[in-house]
């Protein structure tokens, strides 16, 4: 089990070693909202179709999410799974069609549900009174349209097949119709029967959500993963259908938790990781608003994957630290995160733009007290010559064909800063901050390189000048005697060695680089390295350690986070 646990840990935190460079804005306070939009689907992953199935409780409540983000309730059924599509003509072509929502725009086959209806004339007053009008009818459901109740039958694919069924069936007075781009319909899953039509336009959006009775928290299976909470579907200028988890923000911090650390880790620790992932929520909140949700669900935000990791130590740091959140003076810090720093964290101009005076590199003594556990703690990695030579013209640098690689600059805390190739012209690609690490895709920001140099070579023909920088000749050179008195370089100069000194009659082109096909490298270079992630913020397995040599989560953040409160 030990071994299990450490490896789901491992590949948990993976993720956090992906989170973003600094956000353009920077939230001053929390938002007014105690309910969060984590966007599931969207942009150019928006769906035709989405399916959801209790997993606890039964049934769902259909409405939408008014100004203040309180659910008006329209409608309600107790069918366990259900599909919300949009209004154009969509098919069911089984469970692992589009990914594992079912529903498909392709209508070469399977079951279509259409996109024409018959509208009965007239409105009612109720859902209960739609509802019951319609059942009399075959193939009939309740319909909210523009804010009145109306009742609708069949869902045909063209008017023809429209036309048919309203001959067929004798329904005098009826009009076909559809819907504005913006409505959806609520299906039985697998099915073309139509529950419930919704079309509130640009500016409401169908909220689904579990549970008709409220005696215990709903759970719901939406595309492999269960989650608390509801389910908004808007169509979102029209388009297919943006999903996202409506969700209280403390289960959404307890569902971050899971994902981010591990249900089994210090409680301390998980209490210091909901303080960092709710700040971090806020002072994302509305990064994603094109899409008409708060925050994403991926590493692009923050990972979020529902309630199905969640456990009895991820409620509790949830819980207990309800409300808290991390302060620089009158504004909410950016509360950047990452696996394991490697024994150092690092500032984040260091590594992305801006300087932010919170978020300063430090030596790390805890982490390496767990470095065992992290799987990820030393690293190693080799590029041959032509690998190197073959990476930057990919990526568009034309080169001679490299011949040797160095840290050329590193920071106060000893992480690299920049990282320089030199082809066989002597161009020099150097690559600073985050690029030092994710040009070459190594997973932090801290190691060495053997196989080059390790220093800048003088240019071809150049004499080396202590301390940095090269001559091309001695002519205006001065040197610093023995008595501290400088005066011009004259005759032949010379170096001071082991041996004593030798001549140099003229300048000296420096020897094959030690990473070059000509040296002892044999054009093999090793980047040794320890730590995961961009070692900006708080180190997880810091974290860890931290909470298991007596610190509370208070403490962690603290140290981690430079001159913050938590209130």
């Amino acid at each position: 089990m030990r071994k299990r646990f450490m490896q789901f840990a491992a590949a948990a935190l993976a993720a956090a070693a992906l989170l973003p460079q600094l956000p353009a804005a920077r939230a001053a306070r929390p938002p007014d909202y105690d309910t969060v939009l984590v966007g599931l689907a969207y942009g150019s992953s928006a769906m035709p179709g989405a399916n959801l199935l209790n997993s606890v409780g039964s049934g769902y409540r259909l409405g939408y999410l008014d100004g203040n983000r309180d659910f008006i309730s329209l409608g309600y059924t107790g069918e366990t799974g259900i599909s919300v599509v949009k209004t154009q003509n969509v098919s069911y072509g089984g469970p692992l069609s589009n990914g594992l929502n079912g529903y498909s725009d392709q209508i070469a086959s399977g079951i279509v549900v259409g996109c024409y209806h018959l509208q009965i004339p007239g409105t009612w007053a109720t859902f209960e009174e739609a509802r019951t009008a319609a059942a009399n009818l075959p193939g009939g459901f309740p319909a909210w349209i523009d804010g009145a109740y109306q009742v609708r039958v069949g869902a045909y694919p063209d008017g023809g097949s429209a036309q048919a069924a309203q001959a067929s069936l004798a329904l005098s007075g009826t009009s076909i119709v559809g819907t504005s781009s913006y409505g959806v319909s609520v299906v039985k899953t697998g099915t073309n029967t139509v529950l419930f039509q919704f079309d509130g336009g640009e500016g409401r959006a169908l909220t689904v959500m579990p549970g008709l009775d409220g005696t215990e928290k709903p759970e719901t299976w939406f595309n492999k993963f269960k989650y608390y909470g509801g389910f908004q579907f808007q169509r979102v200028g029209g388009g297919s259908l943006t999903v996202a988890s409506v969700v209280d923000l403390e289960d959404y911090v307890n569902c971050v938790l899971s994902r981010e650390m591990s249900e089994g880790w210090p409680l301390e620790a998980l209490k210091a990781q909901a303080v960092t992932a709710r700040t971090y929520c806020a002072t994302n909140y509305g990064r994603h608003r094109d899409s008409k949700i708060d925050i994403c669900g991926t590493t692009h935000c923050q990972v979020y994957s529902g309630c199905g990791l969640t456990g009895p130590g991820t409620a509790q740091a949830a819980a207990g630290t309800a409300g808290q959140y991390i302060w620089y003076g009158d504004a909410l810090a950016e509360t950047f995160f990452f696996s394991c720093d490697g024994g150092a964290t690092e500032s984040s101009g260091n590594v992305w733009t801006n300087d932010l005076p919170y978020l300063v590199g430090k030596a790390d003594p805890y982490e390496g007290a767990v470095a065992d556990k992290t799987g990820k703690y030393n690293w190693t990695v080799t590029f041959t010559a032509q690998e190197l030579t073959s990476r930057l013209n990919s990526k568009g640098y034309a080169n001679a064909g490299i011949v040797d690689m160095y840290v050329s600059e590193t920071t106060p805390t000893g992480n690299v800063k920049t990282l320089t190739l030199v082809d066989a012209a002597g161009k020099r690609f150097s690559f600073s901050k985050e690029r030092a690490r994710t040009f070459l895709g190594l997973d932090s920001i801290r190691y060495t390189v053997s196989g080059g140099s390790q220093s800048a070579p003088a240019p071809s023909g150049s004499y080396v000048v202590a301390g940095g920088g090269s001559l091309s000749s001695l002519s205006g050179a001065y040197a610093v005697g023995a008595d501290g008195t400088a005066a011009p370089v004259a005759g032949v100069p010379y170096v001071i060695t082991a041996q004593g000194t030798e001549p140099l009659a003229t300048p000296s082109a420096p020897a094959a680089p030690p990473g070059s096909a000509g040296a002892s490298g044999k054009g093999v270079f090793t980047i040794t390295g320890s730590g995961y992630g961009h070692n900006v913020g708080m180190s997880q397995w810091g974290a860890y350690a931290m909470a298991e040599a007596g610190y509370s989560y208070d403490q962690i953040l603290t140290f981690y986070y430079t001159g913050i409160d938590v209130k």
